[in-house]
């Protein structure tokens, strides 16, 4: 995952270069990015899937309307503001339902990203986001994925997290592939309607379980998984 992370920051620093200028307005941004049809899937190593792009994303001219910080453990509870420039934008998704820009921006640092999907206006003003995937890496250097995430082509979103049971902080760093943990799936199903607003529809619990670490590395998808489903 470290790899990937570096392919993106030069994939970056590439795209800058095409641009010939420094990206100053989300609008810029949006349009600095090939597009991604539809549907999608946010799988491991999403950022390398073509067409690859990753362009910085001046995501202060938003103020505060967008949370820029990125977890560090795996039940979301810890998380740490990330620095000037650590903010980019790697796709853009096409055909919308309505007249808006949708795509996905990384926030992070190498060891820790949260991504972002996003909607905005045709001049770049902002709509909406919901985070849509979180990963890390543990104590040996092996990254984890505790959320993922797919877009359909009627711009439906589904997001799929394991969370911990536990109530004490699970640290990505102070884990272990080999390491077990007691956590519950969640599948939470959103809708993005024709203004570009994201909107919750349904929230899918699952029994908890033992997983181990080594569950969420590599290539594996947390809606792989043959949770039995909580009875309502």
């Amino acid at each position: 995952m470290r790899k990937e992370i570096l392919i993106t920051i030069l994939l970056g620093i590439f795209f800058l270069q095409q641009t010939g200028a420094q990206i100053t307005t989300t609008k810029e941004a949006f349009q600095a990015v090939p597009s991604t049809k539809l549907p999608y899937e946010g799988i491991a190593r999403e950022s390398l899937i073509p067409p690859r792009a990753s362009v910085f994303f001046p995501y202060k001219v938003w103020g505060n309307k967008i949370d820029t910080s990125f977890w560090i453990d795996c039940g979301l509870t810890l998380s740490t503001p990330i620095d000037d420039g650590d903010c980019s934008i790697f796709r853009r998704f096409v055909p919308t339902n309505g007249q808006y820009f949708v795509g996905v921006i990384n926030l992070g640092l190498v060891d820790y990203a949260t991504k972002r999907l996003i909607t905005a206006t045709p001049d770049g003003e902002f709509i909406d986001c919901l985070e849509v995937s979180v990963f890390g890496y543990t104590r040996t250097g092996v990254g984890i994925t505790i959320k993922q995430w797919k877009i359909d082509a009627d711009m439906g979103v589904t997001v799929y997290q394991v969370k911990p049971t536990s109530t004490v902080p699970i640290k990505f760093e102070d884990t272990t592939p080999l390491a077990k943990m007691n956590a519950q799936r969640i599948d939470t199903r959103y809708q993005i309607d024709e203004t570009g607003h994201i909107k919750k529809i349904k929230e899918t619990k699952y029994q908890p379980q033992d997983y181990m670490i080594l569950d969420f590395t590599g290539n594996r998808n947390i809606w792989d998984g043959k949770e039995q489903p909580l009875v309502p």
